[in-house]
C-alpha cells in the first residue's frame, strides 16, 4: 500500500530537519541535538520491545504476579515500560537531577620530613563543610603548624563505606603518616599533657621557620609512636615542648577530633578521625534527606542503606525512630 499524500510530506520534512540539524554547527544546533537526543531517550522506545503488547488487563496482571513470584518486584515498572513502548524507568533514571551538594577539592598541607610524599596535594571534602576546614587550616598558619589531611578514596560513593559519616562526606583523616614515627620531629603528635587531662590528644607542632603570628606556651607531655624497630606502641617523654590542639581549633569551625587514647597498630586509625555533625538535629535529620544531599535516589537504593533511610539522629548516630 502506497503512502499517502500526507505521510509523504511528513517524512520529507522530517528528513529536511534531520540533514539540518546533521550538517548545520553552533552552540544553538549543539544544544537542540542534545534536546532531540534526550527526548528520543526518554520518550519512547529506541530499541523494540521483545515482550508482546498484553492483548487485556488480565495478561498484565500476569506479568505482574510472574515478577513477584520470582522475586524480581524491582523490575515491574521496565517490564510496564516495555509492554506500553515507552522508554523505561532504567532509561529515565539518567534524566535525574545531580544531587545538591558535591565534593570539593581543597589544598592539602605537607608534614615535614619524609611524611611529606605521603600527603595527598589536595584532600575531599563536602562543598557546604569546606569552609570550616580552610579556616582551621589558616588558624593553625599563624602558629607556624599544618594540618596535613587524608580522605578514604570512597568518600563520594554512597555504596563504598559501611560508615555513615563517611558517605555523608562527614568524615575526614587526620594523615597518618605525619604522627606516630619520631614525637620529637612529626609534624603532628598524639600527646598527653601531664598538667591537664589524662586522654591524648591530636597536636602540632609548630614550625619556628614558618614565622609564626601567635605565641605559644611550653606544655609537659608525652608522647605516643611506635617503635621503629618492633612495630610496638611506645610512650616518648617530650618535656617542655611547644604544641598546638587541634581539637579546639577545629571545634570552632564545626569539626570534631576522636583521640582519646593511643592507636595500639597502625592500621588503627579512629585516634586520627575527624568528623563533623554542623546541621544535624537530634531527633529530627533523617538519613534519607542526609543522603540525597550527596546520591541520586536510585544508587541509595542499592546501597547498603537503603533499609536505614527512614532513621533519625540522635545526636550520635542514625537510629530508628524510637530508639
Amino acid at each position: 500500500m502506497a503512502d499517502s499524500p500526507a505521510d509523504t510530506a511528513e517524512d520529507r520534512a522530517l528528513d529536511a530537519l534531520i540533514s539540518v540539524i546533521q550538517t548545520a554547527s553552533g552552540p544553538a544546533v549543539a544544544e537542540a541535538q542534545a534536546l532531540l537526543l534526550r527526548r528520543l531517550a526518554l520518550d519512547g522506545d529506541i530499541i523494540p520491545s521483545r515482550l508482546p503488547p498484553p492483548k487485556n488487563i488480565t495478561e498484565v496482571g500476569g506479568y505482574l504476579n510472574m515478577l513477584e513470584t520470582v522475586g524480581q518486584r524491582r523490575s515491574i515498572p521496565d517490564v510496564l515500560a516495555g509492554a506500553l513502548g515507552i522508554a523505561s524507568a532504567s532509561a529515565r533514571s539518567f534524566a535525574a537531577k545531580a544531587a545538591p551538594l558535591t565534593f570539593t577539592a581543597v589544598d592539602n598541607d605537607r608534614p615535614v620530613g619524609a611524611a611529606s610524599v605521603t600527603a595527598p596535594s589536595t584532600v575531599l571534602v563536602r562543598a557546604d563543610l569546606a569552609t570550616g576546614i580552610i579556616a582551621a587550616k589558616a588558624a593553625l598558619h599563624e602558629f607556624g603548624a599544618v594540618l596535613p589531611l587524608w580522605s578514604p578514596p570512597v568518600t563520594p560513593t554512597v555504596s563504598g563505606s559501611t560508615d555513615v559519616l563517611t558517605v555523608l562526606g562527614r568524615r575526614l583523616h587526620v594523615l597518618p603518616t605525619a604522627a606516630l614515627t619520631d614525637p620529637a620531629t612529626d609534624s603532628i603528635v598524639l600527646a598527653h599533657n601531664l598538667d591537664g587531662l589524662p586522654a591524648f590528644a591530636v597536636m602540632a607542632r609548630p614550625d619556628a621557620a614558618a614565622a609564626p603570628t601567635a605565641t605559644l606556651a611550653d606544655l609537659d607531655v608525652e608522647a605516643a609512636a611506635f617503635d621503629a624497630a618492633t612495630g610496638a606502641p611506645i610512650i616518648v617523654q617530650l618535656g617542655l615542648t611547644k604544641l598546638v590542639g587541634i581539637a579546639p581549633i577545629l571545634a570552632a569551625n564545626g569539626w570534631l577530633t576522636a583521640a582519646g587514647t593511643p592507636p595500639v597498630t597502625r592500621s588503627d586509625l579512629s585516634w586520627a578521625a575527624l568528623s563533623s555533625t554542623a546541621g544535624l538535629v537530634p531527633g529530627v535529620t533523617r538519613l534519607r534527606d542526609e543522603l540525597e544531599l550527596l546520591h541520586l535516589s536510585d544508587a541509595i537504593a542499592d546501597s547498603p542503606f537503603a533499609q536505614r533511610v527512614d532513621q533519625l539522629w540522635n545526636g550520635t548516630d542514625f537510629v530508628d525512630a524510637g530508639s
